[in-house]
């Protein structure tokens, strides 16, 4: 049954779960390159038995899923809390011929890459096929989780979160978070508009990371992952969250990008150019470095110009020593 709860407070943010923005969390966090540790310790096992499968399914150097949300919503399935319906009309979806959506949330190559994903889905059935097996084989993995704790916990959050925006929080507050995103300070004026028009919904997901962002025909979801780690997982996930970080210093060509980057913004085909580089490979390093918080991305267009700072250099290494730091207090 669709399950789409609302608060019409005089802010009219909007509550949602989503057992399809789960599936597209799924899909994104079992094609990491890295070992999935803390609360997300129950999704290593899909890494690891479909992973590979799934970064090699598009093979477009693209990491994430949101092309199953779009699906999700045209098969009118978005705010259903299983996926028996968005899979049973998965067909209808994909032959649906409405426009791609402007995905405002997306760099530019990501939102190219979905819509060619949802053209390809449109035009070949046996790929079709294959996408939908997919997705219902890395669901029935978590299935169990998701219908004996995780629907149960976001549906609980949702109506906290609820509360709180009655009681005169701001969307903000609710999220414990000042600032949406780092390194993408567009998100700031889109989230503030978005609450301004009523066309936000902020949505608690149990298969979530840190933050939860997708722009879909106007309206922006907002959310995080609620699951709590003890703490040891908590010092795993410090772990594997610092070095993750670090990762993306790691590289030589990474780093002499930033600091190009700090010099002269650019876009991808810019930097591809400068570096003597095949464009996938430099959008490759680009998300790395993005997925850091060392690049900021200012859309003109059709166009995104990436650049960087020393301010997002400092944050850079002061949260990797915070986030340290923090663990030996607890």
């Amino acid at each position: 049954m669709p399950a789409l709860t609302e608060n019409r407070a005089s802010s009219e943010i909007r509550v949602a779960a989503s057992a399809a923005f789960e599936l597209m969390w799924l899909m994104h966090n079992a094609a990491a390159d890295h070992v999935l540790g803390g609360s997300y310790t129950s999704q290593e096992r899909i890494r690891n038995r479909y992973g590979e499968e799934i970064r090699a399914f598009w093979d477009d150097g693209i990491r994430g899923s949101t092309d199953v949300v779009v699906l999700a919503q045209r098969a009118g399935a978005l705010f259903d809390l299983d996926l028996a319906g968005f899979f049973g009309r998965f067909d209808q979806a994909a032959d649906d011929p409405a426009p791609v959506p402007a995905l405002l949330s997306e760099t530019v190559q990501e939102r190219e890459a979905f819509g060619e994903r949802l053209r390809r889905l449109a035009a070949d059935g046996s790929l079709r096929a294959r996408y939908l097996a997919l997705l219902k084989a890395v669901w029935s993995e978590v299935q169990p989780e998701w219908d004996s704790t995780g629907r149960a916990a976001v549906v609980a959050e949702s109506g906290r979160w609820r509360q709180r925006l009655q009681d005169g929080a701001g969307f903000r507050d609710v999220l414990e978070r000042r600032q949406i995103w780092k390194g993408r300070p567009s998100f700031e004026d889109l989230a503030d508009a978005s609450a301004e028009d009523g066309r936000l919904v902020l949505s608690p997901g149990w298969f979530y990371g840190d933050i939860h962002v997708v722009e879909l025909d106007g309206t922006l979801y907002l959310g995080h992952g609620i699951q709590a780690p003890d703490a040891g997982e908590l010092r795993r996930a410090v772990a594997t969250h610092v070095s993750s970080g670090l990762k993306a210093l790691a590289d030589p060509t990474r780093v002499a990008i930033l600091m190009w980057l700090a010099r002269e913004p650019a876009s991808v085909t810019e930097i591809a150019r400068q570096f003597k580089l095949a464009q996938p490979t430099v959008s490759a390093h680009v998300q790395v470095l993005r997925e850091a918080g060392l690049l900021e991305e200012r859309i003109t267009g059709r166009s995104a110009r990436l650049s960087t700072s020393e301010e997002a250099v400092r944050r850079f290494f002061g949260e990797a020593q915070e986030s340290l730091v923090r663990t030996f207090r607890a």
